[in-house]
């Protein structure tokens, strides 16, 4: 009789089919904690790429302007390097001004120092190196 009672019981445990409500919670958490993961990245790749572009746009922006310098600079000229500067800033470039100028004597190399203020009142810094000989 002990046999069969015991056969009863694993005929009972084993022919119970589905989920229970608790598995299917637990199921539902799982999928919610990783989906709420995956979103959380896709919202820092999108930061992300959005300040990878603000800075790639300077990039270009600085790159551009010290081309200009470069080939204005090539040019012979009665004008001194903060006047050609200056004139390449206010006539292609009026966001930026240039702020100061230093000189290492033995290389002819100048480090310019220009400001950008953009529409938010945001003011960055760059510096820009250039080699300029004076002619005379």
């Amino acid at each position: 009789m002990n046999h069969n009672v015991r056969a009863g019981l694993r005929q009972i445990t084993t022919s119970q089919k589905g989920y229970t409500i608790m598995e299917a919670i637990i199921a539902i958490a799982v999928c919610g904690s990783g989906l709420a993961m995956i979103l959380g990245l896709i919202g820092m790749a999108i930061k992300t790429e959005m300040v990878s572009k603000t800075i790639f746009e300077q990039s270009v922006e600085i790159n551009s302007i010290a081309d200009d310098i470069s080939l204005c600079l090539k040019e012979e000229s009665a004008q001194n390097l903060q006047e050609r500067v200056g004139r390449v800033l206010t006539s292609k470039y009026p966001d930026y001004q240039l702020t100061g100028v230093r000189l290492d004597s033995l290389t002819h190399l100048y480090t310019l120092e220009i400001l950008h203020k953009d529409g938010n009142s945001e003011v960055k810094l760059f510096h820009i190196k250039v080699l300029w000989r004076q002619h005379e």
